[in-house]
């Protein structure tokens, strides 16, 4: 929906048409944290995040709009054009204590070799051992979090589609609690909740691996 279409949908259950402002910044708000809240496939990547340019160099750059990584990396090498096992996500602690000796300036005392292990510590994927190559290339699946303000004028309204009912519950909450109106807030704050952990329930299944399912005759 356009953002103006967007406003009439939420105005048929809010009965008022003076909160237009309210009305979109309540609707920025709740995209956030729908995005924050599940993995949408609106919202999913797959790419090529970064390469290591340098020997002894152990940690990759992420996109500015990174919001969660959606299972493991993948590494590639374009030299050989092998592709290798998914790096394994670990702790920092874990990888500090496994590789403590990426610290060295002298790159032939560090614990070099394919990468094995990754964990993702302030805003950079750690990558462990050291690569010993400059030519790996690192893919990985990952949801974006680049928010922009929703107006009148926005041509497609995040979560307008499918979503809808979920959206419009979540900025009704927003919309009641500002007006103090608690009882109200409350009413659609149990809607949105529930019908947002649906969604994830459906996104989660879709995303997890085949299970053996049972049938059963009528």
């Amino acid at each position: 929906m356009t953002g103006s279409n967007w406003r009439t949908y939420v105005e048929r259950k809010f009965k008022r048409t003076d909160k237009a402002t309210e009305l979109y910044e309540a609707t920025t708000e709740i995209i956030a944290d729908m995005r924050r809240r599940f993995i949408s496939d609106t919202y999913s990547e797959e790419a090529y995040i970064a390469s290591i340019d340098t020997a002894g160099e152990y940690r990759l750059a992420v996109p500015s709009d990174l919001g969660y990584f959606i299972g493991s990396i993948t590494v590639t090498d374009t030299a050989s054009d092998d592709t290798y096992k998914p790096l394994e996500k670990i702790s920092k602690e874990r990888y500090d204590e496994l590789y403590h000796n990426r610290l060295h300036t002298d790159t032939s005392k560090m614990n070099t070799g394919l990468p094995k292990h990754f964990c993702i510590y302030g805003g950079q994927v750690f990558i462990g051992p050291v690569p010993d190559l400059t030519t790996y290339r690192f893919y990985c699946n990952f949801t974006t979090e680049a928010f922009t303000d929703v107006t009148s004028s926005t041509t497609d309204v995040p979560f307008s589609g499918k979503e809808r009912n979920v959206l419009r519950s979540g900025v009704l909450m927003e919309l009641h609690d500002g007006m103090e109106n608690y009882e109200e807030g409350n009413y659609w704050r149990s809607k949105y909740l529930s019908d947002l952990n649906a969604i994830a329930e459906v996104d989660n299944y879709n995303r997890a691996e085949n299970e053996l399912m049972q049938y059963h005759g009528i």
